[in-house]
């Protein structure tokens, strides 16, 4: 559990820094920094398979890596990465990138944290409804600062989702929240 709390603050603070920068100063200028940061992470992460020491980076990958990412350093940000630049090149309106990224980091994380503290009933692998529906909440209240609220919540439920997908929710999460916000 400690683990997983300790991910799921890395991914908010980070997430919070893209969406941060999404408002201001653009999906342009975001994908720039995103591209740069994907770089280096690639760079960082297979350096730190091969061996290299990287006293910065080493002990946070080790200390917020899941048990099957361990293949690829860092996996689980990269993916996030590449989920993040996918979403801007596809979609460059800068409310809809900023609400398709709130859902996938704010979204993302209460889901996991509601599972883990309050999950019972299983409906995907190891996804429970309780962490869906804490999901949808916090997204749905996240995004009514940025949306009307029928809006907000027509998002949420499809973040959320998109979560139940079988493939990476760092892909999934926005761009089925991005494809609804597009929508409505």
């Amino acid at each position: 559990m400690k683990q997983e709390v300790r991910r799921q603050f890395l991914h908010v603070l980070f997430g919070s820094i893209f969406i941060a920068l999404v408002v201001l100063v653009g999906t342009q200028h975001t994908l720039t920094v995103l591209g740069l940061g994907l770089l280096i992470g690639v760079i960082s992460s297979y350096f730190i398979g091969r061996g290299f020491e990287l006293p910065l980076l080493i002990p946070i990958v080790q200390r917020v890596e899941r048990g099957h990412e361990t293949g690829i350093p860092g996996k689980g940000a990269l993916i996030f990465f590449m989920g993040a630049i996918v979403l801007m090149l596809l979609f460059r309106e800068q409310a809809i990138v900023a609400g398709a990224l709130t859902v996938a980091v704010f979204g993302d994380a209460a889901s996991t944290l509601f599972g883990i503290k309050f999950g019972k009933h299983r409906i995907a692998g190891k996804k429970t409804l309780e962490g869906t529906i804490g999901g949808i909440i916090v997204s749905a209240l996240f995004l009514g600062v940025l949306f009307e609220l029928w809006i907000a919540i027509a998002a949420a439920i499809a973040g959320m989702a998109a979560e139940l997908l079988p493939m990476d929710d760092s892909i999934s999460i926005p761009l089925a929240t991005a494809i609804v916000l597009t929508l409505l």
